[in-house]
């Protein structure tokens, strides 16, 4: 009966996927049973599991949505800009000549990075953020539209939340030559919108890989992942790092704060430069996002030179001041080892050179 059941609602997600393409397609056959073999998943349950998910679980329980809304409605945060936030236009000729880690932050987790004459694009959201255009709207249009981006060798991919898998920005890369590394399960996704099974490569927590003289590795966050609620967790989420001969860095995807980050710094670390999950976070999701204070303590424990503050920026997607997150990485991190990057939109950073930032989000 159970499995009628379960065949039932499969089987009516998967019609809603064909009508609602935004939804993405969950892992199914041969390739859900391939991936539940992974250590990170409970067969008890049926999905993927952070280290400690039983206590990711309690702490979710404290979830209020009432409260949610309440703080939603009468709150007093400025939770978006009151006019344009400042902007810079890539210079790409510039960006594809340079032979040293070179990047520029688009907005929230979208990161644009240049390492060894390989271009790299990581966690694309160039619309929206939600499965409907008008639930979470950018703050603005992107400063590098996707028809003006460069080749890209490489896509990496931390999980497959709408504001870090972007079907629309996807549909952009199904006649390219771009490859994908994801975590496991996330090539569902993008087989069904299009994207050739022989251009995805997955990976599960802890493995590794040659892509053209880079390393990469695929290393553990602590999160959720799904489209839609009863789908939740058929994907795995991930941090990931990336080493070249001379050069490397670590992007945290979305993350709480736990004990892996010092794991990833003592195998791989020092970083030269770390882009480090830090904004959309609220003390009734505790362990899903991490407190900016908690961003600086990761990123001590990750070993990193540089730090470039993530997730923040360009969506609503929690009721902290919008500016919050970076305004308290860098008071957090005024007598760290490590230097605070803060770029505005589309500039471009050379991670070896020194660079001075002003304070634009307070302007």
């Amino acid at each position: 009966m159970a499995g009628v059941f379960a065949s039932c609602v499969s089987g009516f997600f998967g019609l809603l996927a064909m009508a609602w393409p935004e939804l993405g397609t969950a892992p199914t056959g041969e390739h859900a049973k391939k991936i539940a073999q992974s250590s990170n998943y409970d067969q008890e349950t049926g999905r993927f599991v952070n280290r400690n998910q039983a206590e990711y679980d309690k702490a979710m329980d404290s979830f209020n949505v009432p409260a949610m809304l309440k703080n939603q409605i009468f709150g007093k945060e400025t939770r978006e800009p009151l006019g344009q936030l400042p902007q810079e236009k890539p210079d790409l000729d510039r960006f594809l000549a340079s032979d040293s880690l070179t990047y520029h932050w688009l907005g929230h987790s979208t990161i644009l990075l240049r390492l060894e004459q390989k271009t790299l694009l990581i966690d694309p959201v160039f619309t929206n953020a939600a499965p409907l255009p008008w639930l979470v709207q950018r703050f603005q249009s992107p400063v590098l539209p996707l028809d003006e981006l460069p080749d890209i060798d490489l896509i990496l991919i931390s999980h497959d939340h709408y504001d870090h898998l972007d079907r629309d920005s996807i549909l952009h890369f199904v006649d390219t030559d771009t490859q994908f590394i994801v975590p496991l399960g996330l090539s569902s996704h993008l087989i069904g919108w299009g994207i050739s099974e022989d251009r995805i490569t997955e990976l599960d927590w802890w493995d590794e890989i040659l892509f053209e003289g880079l390393q990469l590795a695929c290393t553990p966050s602590q999160h959720f992942s799904g489209r839609l609620g009863p789908r939740g967790n058929t994907t795995l989420w991930a941090s990931w790092v990336v080493v070249g001969a001379t050069e490397r860095f670590y992007f945290s995807g979305d993350s709480g704060y736990d004990r892996h980050f010092k794991d990833i710094g003592e195998k791989y670390g020092p970083f030269d430069v770390a882009f480090m999950e830090s904004g959309q976070y609220n003390t009734m999701w505790p362990m899903t996002h991490m407190l900016p204070e908690e961003a600086v303590q990761a990123s001590e424990e990750l070993s990193a030179k540089k730090v470039q503050p993530i997730h923040w920026g360009m969506f609503v997607l929690s009721t902290h001041d919008w500016f919050d997150p970076v305004s308290r990485m860098l008071e957090g991190s005024k007598d760290k080892d490590f230097k605070l990057l803060t770029p505005i939109i589309g500039e471009e950073v050379v991670v070896g050179e020194k660079q001075a930032f002003v304070e634009w989000w307070t302007k």
